[in-house]
């Protein structure tokens, strides 16, 4: 008897240990957090009709508890709406952690009709691929902000990145609202469902402080106004055929949309006196070699803080490996 209540008692003191550890179980204790995998933040139809869950990734600082809070940062992969994937974005989600940032990564819902050859995507297809993730980065972003005390997240300090698709999808969760769906392409509504509502119940709000592009671009520059604009920190190859460092279109193609990279939204956030900090590869393509994942991340982190700590950003643009951080 004595025996079977030795066991009951380990039992029962393992399992409350683990319990402590859990940081959603809405415990007051002091939990030390380590990096979570496949956290669903979401169920969704895919581009084929099928329901399938939507999962990210999230990094934590070295020995971050619940009893702090720290600034969070979201990271969007590329891969044109067709590939890529949340663990892509390991190395960048891991320097952002050990600056001192919560970094999660997503992955979205992908899949659009690209033709056999090039410029011969359905252009529809397309817009209904970009305006899914833009669900899928709204609901990231609401259960993130619903989990805010369990993650140790606060809420006053969000930011966003992305590269090539994922930057796109980046500008377009900061700036795209409903109400701009609702006048410019009310028919994705129809078909998809709302942006503020989709993939989860998440009612939680919130609000973006600062932007990471990578080799990204907004669909549409005037998207960016005095009220919303939001400061930015951009990196670009200039010889990019695939999104253009000032305009174009993607992939160059004639018929595609009309598509605005880094220097267009650098000159639209300076007519809004917001801070637009702007790395060019002289020689590089999309993704250039010459932007390291350490020199990226580096720079983007030390752009943040100073948005954190109320510091003065002179707006600027720099050439190859020239430091922003000073």
């Amino acid at each position: 008897m004595l025996y079977k209540f030795i066991i009951l008692a380990i039992m029962f003191t393992v399992l409350s240990c683990s319990k402590q550890k859990d940081p959603s179980d809405g415990t007051n204790d002091d939990i030390v957090l380590k990096d979570i995998k496949d956290v669903t933040y979401g169920y969704n139809t895919d581009s084929g009709g099928k329901m399938t869950p939507l999962l990210l990734d999230i990094y934590f600082p070295n020995n971050a508890t619940t009893n702090n809070k720290y600034p969070l940062f979201v990271m969007i992969h590329g891969g044109g709406y067709l590939g890529g994937d949340k663990k892509g974005a390991e190395d960048v989600c891991q320097i952002m952690a050990d600056s001192g940032f919560i970094a999660a990564s997503i992955n979205y819902r992908l899949g659009w009709d690209k033709g056999t050859k090039g410029c011969m995507g359905d252009t529809a297809s397309l817009m209904r691929a970009v305006y899914r993730g833009l669900q899928d980065g709204n609901a990231a972003l609401r259960f993130l902000m619903s989990k805010a005390k369990n993650f140790a997240i606060d809420e006053n300090w969000v930011f966003i990145g992305g590269a090539s698709a994922g930057s796109n999808l980046a500008f377009n969760t900061t700036y795209l609202t409903q109400e701009i769906i609702q006048k410019t392409n009310p028919n994705l509504i129809l078909t998809l469902g709302n942006v503020n509502n989709a993939g989860n119940n998440a009612t939680n709000s919130f609000t973006i402080k600062g932007v990471c592009n990578m080799w990204g671009g907004i669909t549409d520059s005037t998207f960016i106004n005095e009220i919303n604009a939001v400061p930015t920190i951009s990196f670009h190859g200039m010889k990019d055929a695939v999104v253009p460092y000032d305009k174009g279109t993607y992939l160059n193609c004639p018929n595609y949309p009309p598509l605005y990279g880094t220097m267009t939204v650098h000159r639209q956030l300076l007519r809004f006196n917001t801070p637009s900090v702007v790395h060019l590869s002289i020689e590089g393509n999309h993704g250039p070699d010459e932007f390291s994942t350490s020199f990226l991340m580096s720079n983007t982190a030390c752009f943040f803080k100073k948005i954190i700590q109320g510091k003065s950003i002179n707006s600027m643009i720099l050439t190859g490996l020239n430091s922003s951080c000073k």
